[in-house]
């Protein structure tokens, strides 16, 4: 016991070195074993079988796409009252719906119909010796002068030379051999011959009722100064699309449209 109090220190320490050595002639076991548990592992065939998930849902992003395909017009013409509201006053103490201003609800476009810009062979001239020169008639239909409606602008022209909206890229020495023109504003080629014309849309006129007094209104132009009668109400013309005439009136200077839809027109 004695001894033990005087070299506790030792014999601490001495089990500690015991205690090390064993650690230290352990660990190559120790090593090994972890490394065969290793190999193990990864010879080892692993047999999953997971659950399958579930199919996603995608209902709510299917229903966006469509809705995002969708246009959406946002009509703010009549019946809506934001910008047509109805008129509302006092006679005799009590109030009435003043029909001002809706009679021309009553004004039907029955008919729309192209006027067209016509290019016409009009002749050939074929001299010895001197390039052809090929007679182009223009005629604009939706012109302001009954002149220009009917009768067109001739333009003599070799071939290849640019003028008047357009160029002549082909031709023959006579009447019977067609033209090819290369319009400027489009690019587009065109064959035209003394019997076939070409011919595009650049204007409409219209036909219109007023079915209160039958007064009717054809042939009606953007160009014409002459104005429509609606109840006492003057409108002028300002524009005709192919689906739409445009009034602009007088008295206040809005701009009302009339839709033209065959499909809705009374019987006459």
């Amino acid at each position: 016991m004695q001894f033990l109090k005087k070299n506790y220190e030792k014999v601490i320490l001495g089990v500690v070195v015991l205690a090390t050595l064993g650690l230290v002639a352990f660990l190559p076991v120790l090593v090994s074993h972890e490394k065969q548990k290793l190999n193990d592992l990864e010879s080892k065939v692993t047999d999953h079988n997971p659950k399958r998930l579930d199919p996603l849902d995608l209902s709510k992003e299917d229903d966006f796409i469509k809705r995002s395909r969708t246009s959406i017009a946002l009509n703010l013409d009549k019946p809506h009252k934001l910008f047509n509201p109805v008129r509302w006053q006092l006679k005799n103490n009590a109030p009435y719906r003043n029909p001002a201003g809706e009679e021309l609800d009553k004004l039907q476009v029955v008919k729309i119909s192209p006027l067209y810009e016509v290019y016409s062979l009009e002749s050939v001239n074929a001299t010895e010796g001197l390039p052809t020169h090929y007679g182009i008639g223009i005629t604009h239909q939706a012109a302001a002068s009954v002149q220009q409606r009917t009768h067109p602008k001739i333009t003599y022209v070799a071939l290849n030379q640019t003028t008047n909206n357009f160029t002549v890229v082909e031709g023959g020495n006579d009447e019977n051999t067609p033209v090819t023109l290369k319009l400027t504003d489009t690019g587009e080629r065109v064959t035209i011959t003394k019997e076939k014309p070409f011919q595009r849309p650049e204007g409409y006129t219209a036909d219109m009722i007023y079915q209160p007094t039958s007064k009717t209104y054809n042939g009606v132009r953007k160009t014409d100064t002459g104005t429509i009668n609606v109840a006492n109400e003057l409108y002028k013309i300002i524009d005709i699309t192919q689906s739409e005439v445009v009034l602009l009136q007088l008295s206040n200077q809005k701009t009302q449209i009339k839709e033209y839809n065959p499909t809705n027109l009374p019987p006459q």
